[in-house]
């Protein structure tokens, strides 16, 4: 009965250092994969640096748009490798990079500085004159679960020109066609061309080009999608 004691004894010992040892790794795993993280976003976010920068001293001006520069346009900014970034432009040599960090602070890039600042210390500084009107468009466009009201569809064609919308799709679509999304009421509430494999009313079809916005009060908004047509970039600033 002793040694058998002894076996328990020992059995509970090891499986204690043992969990005390998993516990241990797992930690240090979790910790060095949020380091990893952490290291990989400072380096994207250099390169963002690096290529505003790189247009500033060749052309002695800043891009108006960071899509004539390859970053990727969304509905909130602009897109690289995962840091969702706003660019706003001080003057033709001035300008702040802003994002959310992967452990949620916000973060700022000011190159008149050449540095990068965390809350609370980054700089307070005005919306773009344009920020009312992007609002308006995201509220617009951003349909109410549920919404069921069918799109009127025209001018379906081939892709001819290679229409390629600045997004995260991968590849060119095969048709393009104009498309005018309606309030319950039928008024319209938003139309456009998009670009779209297979069907035009799936996930996969993206805005490109000139778009109105209605917002049911009589006032209306336009926004131009940047895109590449047979490989040439078609923007305007944003």
């Amino acid at each position: 009965m002793k040694k058998a004691g002894k076996i328990i004894a020992y059995s509970i010992t090891i499986s204690f250092v043992l969990l005390v040892a998993i516990i241990g790794i797992a930690i240090h795993l979790v910790a060095y994969s949020s380091a990893d993280h952490r290291k990989k976003e400072i380096v994207n976010r250099e390169k963002i640096i690096e290529r505003i920068d790189s247009f500033l001293n060749v052309n002695n001006r800043l891009p108006e748009t960071l899509s004539s520069v390859g970053f990727s346009q969304t509905s909130w900014g602009y897109e690289y490798r995962g840091i969702c970034f706003d660019y706003i432009m001080l003057s033709d040599s001035e300008y702040i990079i802003e994002y959310t960090s992967a452990d949620g602070v916000l973060t700022q890039y000011v190159n008149t500085e050449h540095r990068w600042m965390e809350d609370p210390h980054i700089y307070l500084i005005e919306l773009p004159v344009n920020a009312d009107t992007i609002a308006a468009i995201n509220r617009i466009s951003n349909f109410e679960p549920g919404y069921n009201i069918p799109p009127q569809i025209d001018s379906i064609s081939y892709n001819h020109l290679h229409i390629s919308p600045i997004s995260d799709i991968v590849g060119i679509p095969d048709s393009v066609a104009y498309i005018r999304y309606l309030y319950v009421d039928g008024s319209p509430r938003c139309e456009g061309w998009i670009a779209f494999f297979d069907d035009p009313e799936e996930d996969f079809s993206h805005e490109y080009g000139e778009w109105k916005y209605y917002d049911g009060q009589g006032n209306s908004y336009r926004k131009f999608w940047n895109y590449k047509e047979n490989g040439k970039l078609i923007y305007e600033a944003d």
